[in-house]
């Protein structure tokens, strides 16, 4: 019972310190991780960063993929194109001579 009597007394405490002026990220993250036990805290912000690189670097390696695979495409119609260009050749040759 006092124990739910201490929260109160925080809570209200803590909505008045709301009111008199801004609350910032650090102050969420206190209030995330206070309850948790460290082993378990450390490993959720690891992932959340990881997360947070990932997303950050996701555009970029979107754009990557797309200019490689355009980039791709093109080589491999230039390719077709050069063994084309190869069998039409040797097609046009007049070979002299005895055929093995």
């Amino acid at each position: 019972m006092r124990n739910l009597e201490e929260n109160y007394q925080e809570s209200k405490a803590v909505n008045f310190v709301r009111k008199e002026k801004k609350v910032d990220l650090d102050w969420y993250l206190e209030q995330i991780f206070k309850g948790l036990p460290s082993w378990i805290a450390i490993p959720i912000v690891i992932f959340l960063g990881i997360l947070l690189i990932i997303w950050l670097l996701l555009p970029l390696w979107v754009i990557f993929i797309q200019w490689n695979t355009g980039k791709i495409r093109d080589e491999i119609r230039n390719l077709l194109e050069y063994l084309e260009r190869m069998t039409l050749n040797e097609r046009d040759k007049i070979i002299s001579g005895p055929k093995d």
